[in-house]
C-alpha cells in the first residue's frame, strides 16, 4: 500500500463541495475531512494478506490496513488544512490519497512538510501500538495481539517504503521538494529520473537480499516504468509550468478513450453509459485521469440539465488541474443556474488557464458575459 499527497488549488466555497458519487462504497466524514473509500481498496488489502487465509486473520488484517492508511492520510489532512485547505481523502487500490485542495502551490519547504506528515503520522500509530504491547501486553495468540503485531508491521514497513525517494510516494514528493527548493525552478523531469534510478537499485537490492520476491518487484517495475515514460514525455514537451502535473502518455490515451466513449454516449443519449466511462476513468486513480473524469460528469450533468451538479463537478475538476476546459463548463453551469457573477469569474479562470477570448466571444451562450 502507498501513498500519494497530492497538491491540488481549491476553488471557492461554493465550487469545491463534494458531488455524490453513485459508485462508492462507503463515504463519510472524519471530522472537517470527507473520506471515500472504493472498493477495490479492500480487494487489494485482501490480495496483500492472503497469507492470512480467510478467517479471522484476515478481518483483522483488512481493519488494520484500513485504519493503518486512513491514519496515515489523516496526516496529510490535518498539515493541508493547516496550509489553509480543505482537504479530501481517498482511499483506492493498493493505497491511499489526500488532495489538500490549497489556495495556491505551497512553497518547497510546505510541500516537503505536508508529505512528511503522512509517515510520520503512520509511525506515530506504530508507537502507540507499541506502547500499548509494553504496559498492557495482550494474551498471545489473541485477536488483538495480532492486530498489534499487523499495526506495528505495517506502520514501520509502509512507512519506509513511502519515504524512499520515488514519485508518487510520499518521499518522491519530498524529493521533488527539494530539487525545487534548490534549483528554483520546476524539477518534475529531473524528479521522475531520479524515481527511475531509485526503483531500478531498490528493485536489485530486494533480489540480492530476499531473493525474489514478486510483489515487490512488481512494485518497483511498475514506478520505473512510469516515471521513465512520465520523464520522456516531459522531456519531448519541452518546458512545463511551474506545479503543473507532469505528462503521462499511457493517462493521455486512457483519458481520450474514456473522453470519446463517454461524449458518444451523451450524443446517444445514454446518460448512464457515458457516467460509467466517465467514473471508471475518475477511479482508475492520479490527478490527471481524476480531474479528467470529473470533468466528463460536469458535462454529462449539464447535458441532463442539472447545473448545480455539473458547477459542482467542474470546479472540483479544476481544484485539482487548472484545465480551461472545466472553467468553461463550470460557468456555462453557473450560467444555466442563473449566476452570473460567478460564470463570469470561472470564465475568468478560463481565460487565465489558456482558453482563447476569441473562442468565449464567438459562443453564442458565454458572449453575453463578456
Amino acid at each position: 500500500m502507498y501513498s500519494r499527497g497530492q497538491c491540488a488549488v481549491k476553488t471557492s466555497r461554493a465550487m469545491r463541495a463534494p458531488a455524490t458519487l453513485p459508485w462508492r462504497m462507503l463515504s463519510f466524514r472524519l471530522g472537517p475531512f470527507p473520506v471515500t473509500v472504493y472498493p477495490q481498496f479492500f480487494l487489494g488489502a485482501v490480495l496483500l494478506g492472503s497469507q492470512y487465509g480467510l478467517g479471522w486473520r484476515m478481518l483483522v488484517w483488512v481493519a488494520v490496513v484500513f485504519v493503518s492508511i486512513l491514519f496515515h492520510e489523516l496526516g496529510h489532512a490535518i498539515v493541508g488544512r493547516s496550509l489553509g485547505g480543505s482537504p479530501e481523502i481517498r482511499l483506492e487500490m493498493l493505497g491511499g490519497v489526500t488532495y489538500p485542495q490549497l489556495r495556491k502551490r505551497p512553497t518547497p519547504l510546505r510541500q516537503f512538510v505536508l508529505s512528511v506528515a503522512g509517515p510520520l503520522f503512520g509511525l506515530a500509530l506504530g508507537g502507540l501500538a507499541w506502547g500499548m504491547t509494553v504496559f498492557m501486553p495482550p494474551a498471545p495468540g489473541s485477536w488483538s495481539a495480532v492486530a498489534m503485531g499487523f499495526i506495528l508491521y505495517t506502520s514501520v514497513v509502509w512507512a519506509v517504503f513511502n519515504l524512499l525517494p520515488i514519485l508518487p510516494l510520499d518521499g518522491g514528493q519530498m524529493m521533488l521538494a527539494v530539487l525545487e527548493g534548490v534549483r528554483r525552478k520546476p524539477s518534475e523531469t529531473l524528479a521522475s529520473w531520479v524515481s527511475v534510478a531509485v526503483s531500478l537499485a531498490a528493485a536489485l537490492g530486494v533480489y540480492l537480499l530476499l531473493g525474489f520476491q514478486p510483489w515487490m518487484l512488481l512494485w518497483f517495475g511498475f514506478f520505473a516504468f512510469q516515471n521513465f515514460t512520465r520523464a520522456k514525455a516531459a522531456r519531448s514537451a519541452g518546458p512545463q509550468a511551474f506545479g503543473a502535473p507532469a505528462v503521462d502518455p499511457l493517462e493521455q490515451v486512457q483519458i481520450a478513450r474514456s473522453t470519446e466513449e463517454a461524449r458518444s454516449a451523451v450524443a446517444a443519449r445514454d446518460f448512464e453509459a457515458a457516467l460509467k466511462a466517465a467514473t471508471a476513468l475518475e477511479a482508475a486513480g492520479g490527478p490527471l485521469r481524476q480531474a479528467a473524469g470529473l470533468r466528463l460528469r460536469a458535462g454529462i450533468e449539464l447535458a441532463r440539465g442539472d447545473n448545480e451538479t455539473s458547477a459542482l463537478l467542474a470546479g472540483q475538476s479544476f481544484s485539482i488541474v487548472q484545465n480551461a476546459e472545466s472553467a468553461v463548463v463550470a460557468a456555462r453551469a453557473n450560467l444555466r443556474a442563473g449566476q452570473k457573477e460567478r460564470a463570469l469569474n470561472w470564465l475568468r479562470r478560463a481565460v487565465e488557464a489558456g482558453a482563447a477570448p476569441a473562442a468565449i466571444r464567438a459562443d453564442p451562450e458565454l458572449s453575453a458575459l463578456t
